[in-house]
């Protein structure tokens, strides 16, 4: 199956970031704006203190990326995972997110916001699937996810323990 992102505009859209992120204020710690606004270190922020509507599909999208994750973290803890199971869980990754983008229906703002998300799910895939940096790929993951379940309103959403 080939994924809808394909790896050069990933890898372009990751730079991207990565470049303009430091221009806009996105740094490694959580920023208070004047406008009492809070931006994360992804620059994520909430909607006017609160969080992001979803829509089914991304909460089963979101739900799928962190069971599966979450299934692997013992063996990716105790670097029993082969690379040959990360390059599979990252193809999971892929799909999950080609089905929430897929069938995904939020406002404009709030899609905007699940794209920073979603964008540093696809670089921890990416870093699996690559045989490079495997465990932090997977634990870009995580922080995605926790990232999701303190922006977004998902009923019964619970971090992963790191």
């Amino acid at each position: 199956m080939m994924s809808r992102f394909p790896r050069l505009p990933r890898m372009l859209l990751v730079l991207l970031l990565l470049t303009i992120g430091p221009r806009f204020g996105w740094t490694a710690l959580e920023q208070h704006e004047p406008n009492g606004v809070t931006r994360s270190e992804s620059g994520l922020t909430l909607n006017n203190g609160k969080p992001w509507q979803t829509d089914a599909a991304l909460r089963k999208g979101m739900e799928a990326i962190q069971r599966d994750i979450k299934e692997a973290l013992p063996r990716i803890r105790s670097g029993a995972l082969s690379n040959r199971q990360y390059v599979a869980l990252a193809k999971k990754m892929h799909q999950h997110i080609n089905q929430i983008t897929k069938n995904c229906k939020l406002t404009p703002e709030a899609d905007t916001q699940l794209h920073l998300v979603l964008s540093e799910v696809i670089q921890g895939a990416d870093a699996m699937e690559a045989q490079m940096g495997q465990s932090s790929g997977a634990a870009m993951i995580v922080h995605a996810l926790d990232l999701y379940g303190r922006h977004f309103d998902h009923v019964g959403w619970k971090p992963l323990a790191h």
